[in-house]
């Protein structure tokens, strides 16, 4: 034991001792840097606000500076490219008009009228040597102007400076001269002679191109923003120093309970526990200075302790043979132990690379799990394992997924609120302690326990692998270390399979987007390979998707027509912009395309998106709008002309026929006569039918049989037809029914039809095909005419609806037949259209609403 040195001191004295007053002691430190660093936070804050507003301030305006140069530069570009021309042109190339042809003055005049009603905007063009006073730049001018000849490549320049005495904005652009600016500064010989004679030959000249010249300049006073910004500043300051100075009186006291007073009792263990003077005075030493040295002190007096009592151990030396035969026995045990935990070092490894290959055989968790759990239990003595995942759903839970020799483990676990550091009471709180991320174990059964290993990706759980029947006796830390990578590796491929769940369904999603369009719709790649296409383009093409993927994008024709890279393509992907071109294919279709161009982060083109919009409907809507509105003007135009030319007509029948009387007995005169008058009858009857096209008159409708109607013309022409070697085959729909119409009209509809289509025949045999048949979904009855004659070429197929427009020779048809025809089926509410292939055939096609049928007549 031992023994105190020195003279004994008393408790007392050693109490006096030790609470003399400590120069700084821990708290105050504490205090005084916890205060320092409140008060530079203060201060950094207050800094950061005023920064922050500022830089507003110079963004506000800085968009107002562009703003105003704008216009005044607009002006000016007006006055170069308008003005001065045309007052060189009015007055002569040696005239100089200032208040028209001088940029400077004009935009100064502009800008002083401006500053009438905007004050606070003050703008600026100056140059060094200026022919006019008022150019002469200020000290902050020449400084911006010299700015812009050390740099020359700067196109700008913004900022806060101080301005005649007060802050404000100033934003500042170079001017330099181009070639049209050396016409009056360049040299004096050049200028205009009024240029010279109201300003002079010295100032204002010996400029070269893009030198620079000046400078334009806007400023905006800003002294009073800035000292509200500070103002708000310091009041940030001031508020976030109050509540500092709370949360620091509020840290101070819980430092104070927490730590001081623990350091205090403490020191006040490690003071009992001295015994003698030299210890004494080192604690009397330490306490000086603050209570970590007093602690650290007292921490070297007890290693002395600890030395003397080392040497209380060499009476143990005898024994060190005896520890050593112990420890030879205990290394020989150490390497039997070694090779058994090699040889389940193995059998793990053999273990965890099986099911690492479980886990990546399928993409399904009742394929995994199973297998997974059968591993597992080779190398733990549990008898049952089970594994929980966290359900789905607002609340957080656990559902049980997969089990084996487990079946009394409870399908569901909600969450538990519970401490931290509570240790479990249930099975259940056992299981939600490792949802947290920590291994944990509970006493399920008599003598052995539940283990539970929680399932972990990227710090983040998934789930719980709960073994039941297990002695923790028989677990070693190695083998709770294996349970964790095996729970490591069930988390990493959870978390696999919901990745790859998400992409599923995100893609789905998007190919659902994709196929709703029903348009026509592909993504392209940069070398314009289908990436994805829409229902819509597989369905006109009949292709199945896999194999319309990384192909080339077919045209919408199918034909050769539509080159694939056309320009608006190859303009889309060089221009990263959306373009867009109409298309009409050989069939007759109209598309109207578009190119959007979808780019990368690196702003490169990705792909482009391919959208056809089928607008051949449109189209014709948009033509038989326009045939309405032709034959609208055109009937005027006949209403006019028919009045004009009918009554001389009827003068000349009226001549005529005396002129007949007073010549009877001269045959030849009266033969004459008579061809005057068979001729004038023809232009009555031109007249007369222009009229009738004219006129919109009453329809006399009546309950009728469309094809009744069309057998009475029928019958009429066939005899005729057959001569000419023409036969007609009729196929009539006994469903056609009956709709109220003008018979008459309409009969005349289908004979103009049909001598057209007998007379575009060019040589025989020739067929026309005569049909009828009720569109049930639409609710019209459609009559097709169609013959095989050499078809309607696409330069005239526009016009033939027209009023006077023929093919036939002069003298052989008035031009009026399809037109009269078109408006005799618009005022029964139908439409009448063509369709024709040149060489092949021709067809037109009346269709007329059914819903007529139950109206007793019309007027139109």
């Amino acid at each position: 034991m031992n023994k105190q040195t020195g003279s004994p001191q008393s408790s007392g004295q050693r109490k006096t001792e030790t609470r003399r007053r400590r120069p700084v002691g821990l708290q105050v430190q504490f205090q005084i840097a916890m205060g320092l660093i409140f008060l530079l936070f203060c201060g950094l804050s207050a800094l950061l606000i005023y920064n922050h507003e500022k830089d507003n301030i110079e963004e506000a305006a800085l968009s107002k500076s562009r703003i105003v140069l704008a216009a005044v530069e607009s002006t000016q570009a007006y006055v170069r490219s308008v003005l001065r021309p045309k007052m060189y042109e009015l007055a002569g190339r040696d005239a100089f008009i200032m208040e028209a042809m001088s940029t400077s003055y004009v935009s100064r005049a502009v800008m002083d009228k401006f500053n009438e009603s905007m004050p606070m905007y003050r703008y600026r063009r100056v140059a060094v040597k200026a022919r006019n006073p008022v150019s002469e730049p200020t000290p902050v001018e020449t400084e911006m102007i010299e700015h812009f000849r050390k740099n020359p490549q700067e196109t700008q320049w913004q900022g806060i400076r101080k301005i005649d005495g007060t802050m404000g904005y100033l934003y500042a652009r170079p001017v330099r001269m181009t070639a049209s600016c050396l016409r009056c500064h360049g040299t004096p010989e050049d200028a205009p002679v009024s240029l010279i004679a109201h300003y002079g030959d010295e100032r204002g000249f010996g400029y070269r191109a893009n030198q620079l010249a000046g400078i334009t300049a806007v400023s905006i006073p800003v002294h009073g923003a800035l000292a509200k910004i500070r103002s708000q500043a310091f009041s940030v300051f001031l508020v976030s120093l109050g509540l500092l100075i709370s949360l620091y009186v509020l840290i101070s006291f819980v430092f104070n309970r927490l730590v001081v007073r623990s350091l205090r009792d403490l020191l006040g263990i490690f003071r009992r526990g001295l015994v003698n003077d030299r210890e004494m005075a080192l604690l009397i030493e330490a306490s000086n200075k603050n209570e970590i040295h007093e602690l650290s002190e007292s921490a070297s007096a007890l290693t002395d302790h600890l030395k003397t009592a080392r040497g209380e151990l060499v009476q143990y030396a005898e024994e060190l043979e005896i520890r050593v035969a112990e420890r030879t026995r205990d290394l020989e045990d150490s390497r039997a132990r070694l090779k058994e935990k090699i040889a389940a070092r193995d059998r793990e490894l053999q273990t965890l690379n099986r099911i690492a290959e479980l886990t990546t055989r399928s993409l399904r968790l009742a394929n995994i799990l199973p297998g997974v759990l059968e591993q597992t239990l080779g190398l733990i003595p549990a008898k049952g394992a089970a594994i929980y995942l966290f359900a789905e759903g607002n609340e957080p839970a656990l559902a049980l997924e997969y089990q084996r020799n487990a079946d009394k483990l409870s399908p569901t676990i909600g969450k538990l609120d519970m401490p931290e550091t509570r240790v479990p009471s249930s099975l259940k709180e056992s299981i939600w302690i490792a949802a947290r991320g920590e291994m944990s174990h509970f006493s399920c059964m008599r003598n052995q326990m539940c283990l539970n290993v929680p399932l972990v990706c990227r710090e983040r759980v998934l789930g719980v692998m709960t073994f039941v029947g297990i002695d923790l006796g028989d677990t070693s830390s190695d083998m709770r270390s294996l349970l964790l990578s095996i729970g490591q590796q069930i988390g990493i491929t959870l978390d696999s399979l919901n990745n790859f769940a998400a992409l599923h369904q995100s893609k789905e999603l998007l190919q659902s987007v994709f196929d709703g369009i029903p348009d026509m719709m592909v993504l392209l790649s940069p070398d314009l390979e289908i990436r994805m296409a829409n229902r819509a383009y597989l369905q006109r093409y009949q292709l199945p998707l896999e194999e319309a993927l990384n192909q080339k994008c077919r045209p919408l024709d199918g034909g050769c027509e539509w080159p694939l890279a056309g320009e608006q393509l190859t303009l889309a992907m060089s221009t990263r912009r959306s373009t867009k071109e109409e298309i009409t294919t050989g069939t007759g279709e109209i598309f109207m395309v578009y190119y959007y161009p979808i780019l990368d982060e690196a702003e490169k083109v990705w792909g482009v998106l391919r959208y056809a919009r089928d607008i051949t409907l449109e189209k014709q809507v948009e033509q038989r709008f326009q045939q309405t509105e032709k034959m609208a003007a055109m009937g005027q135009l006949a209403a006019g002309l028919a009045h004009e030319i009918n009554n001389p007509m009827g003068i000349i029948l009226c001549y005529t026929d005396l002129i007949k009387r007073q010549l009877e007995g001269d045959g030849q005169a009266c033969k004459d006569v008579e061809i005057i008058e068979k001729q004038a009858g023809n232009c009555q009857r031109i007249v007369s039918d222009l009229l009738n096209f004219s006129r919109r008159r009453k329809t006399e409708a009546q309950p009728a049989d469309v094809n009744a109607a069309l057998v009475q013309v029928i019958e009429i022409v066939r005899q005729q037809f057959r001569k000419n070697g023409t036969e007609i085959d009729i196929d009539l729909a006994e469903n056609v029914p009956v709709i109220s119409m003008d018979v008459d009209k309409m009969k005349q509809v289908f004979l103009n039809l049909l001598m057209n289509a007998n007379q575009a025949i060019d040589e025989p045999p020739g067929m026309i095909r005569v049909r009828s048949w009720f569109d049930i979904r639409k609710s019209v009855i459609r009559i097709a005419i169609r013959d095989n004659g050499s078809g309607v070429p696409p330069e005239i197929a526009g016009k033939i609806f027209d009023p006077f427009f023929s093919t036939k020779q002069t003298g052989e048809g008035t031009g009026l037949g399809l037109s009269v025809s078109y408006g005799i089926v618009k005022d029964h509410g139908g439409e009448l259209t063509m369709e024709t292939e040149v060489g092949q055939w021709t067809e037109f096609l009346i269709d007329l609403p059914a819903r007529r049928a139950a109206e007793n007549g019309m007027n139109l």
